[in-house]
């Protein structure tokens, strides 16, 4: 239960009910200060209305996908990990990306881990987002 129900209305259709509910995230008290501007940056994607993707940069040659699922697991649901390789070597290409469930969780394990020091490499973190061509 990620949300609360704020309106709920009734639409009569031909011989249906639809039931449309507009709910809002829940403050967690555990996050603090880090959900108080919980707003969408443009291009800020949710990956099929299922989950939270996150980009994952400057990650070494040898990370591993189980890599990922230790970093990010501590900080709520992580639905899928991806570690982009080079077709050739096998080696990760300095990239992944994470997919969480829950919007808070995701903002807060972005915050927690852009700028971790993982092996000898920085990593960067954010929200995925859609390049859109001018």
């Amino acid at each position: 239960p990620a949300s609360i129900p704020l309106e709920l209305s009734l639409k009569e259709g031909p011989g249906k009910a639809i039931i449309q509910t507009k709910s809002v995230p829940r403050y967690s008290p555990l996050a603090g200060d880090l959900l108080a501007g919980n707003t969408l940056l443009p291009g800020m994607t949710a990956t099929n209305g299922s989950g939270w993707c996150i980009f994952v940069y400057n990650l070494a040659p040898e990370t591993e996908e189980n890599i990922l699922w230790q970093l990010f697991g501590p900080f709520g649901a992580v639905q899928n990990v991806k570690v982009i390789r080079d077709l050739q070597t096998n080696k990760c290409k300095g990239f992944g990306f994470v997919t969480m469930t829950n919007y808070e969780e995701a903002l807060v394990a972005i915050q927690s881990l852009n700028g971790y020091t993982l092996g000898n490499r920085v990593l960067q973190v954010s929200f995925k987002t859609n390049k859109h061509k001018a």
